[in-house]
């Protein structure tokens, strides 16, 4: 009995499109790596950011179970990195079409400390209550 591989989800048998995906997926995953906040941040603020994350994610059609952190971190998961730069994408295009204030806009280079992610979680919160931002999300983006 031969015991078959499964690399991400994939079985060889899949061949060169499965090898692609994989290293498409890794690439994707080094990249939101790099990006992720670094520095000393803090359980409490970290769970801010998560409380007002989770307040958002419903308005991206995903689930608000983004898990609460145990401990200080000193590097952002590249899961949590993921989510968060789905929401910088966005509150900058909702700011270009003035759906929202420049002010509310998500940078991921931005966040450097507790304060930082404080102010990130703020304009995410806000964000979560912004009818026009929520309007901007369900509207078609013009060509």
């Amino acid at each position: 009995m031969a015991t078959e591989i499964i690399i991400a989800g994939r079985s060889p048998d899949e061949g060169m499109m499965a090898e692609t995906l994989n290293e498409a997926e890794m690439t994707d995953e080094m990249n939101y790596e790099a990006m992720s906040p670094e520095g000393n941040f803090s359980k409490n603020s970290m769970n801010a950011l998560v409380k007002a994350t989770n307040k958002l994610l419903p308005a991206f059609g995903q689930a608000p179970d983004y898990p609460t952190f145990d401990e200080d971190v000193s590097k952002f998961p590249t899961e949590f990195t993921r989510i968060l730069a789905m929401f910088s994408a966005a509150s900058k295009d909702a700011v270009e079409e003035e759906a929202i204030e420049p002010d509310l806009a998500v940078s991921l280079d931005d966040i450097t400390d507790d304060r930082s992610v404080m102010i990130t979680a703020g304009k995410i919160d806000a964000m979560s209550r912004s009818k026009d931002f929520k309007r901007f999300l369900k509207d078609p983006m013009p060509q």
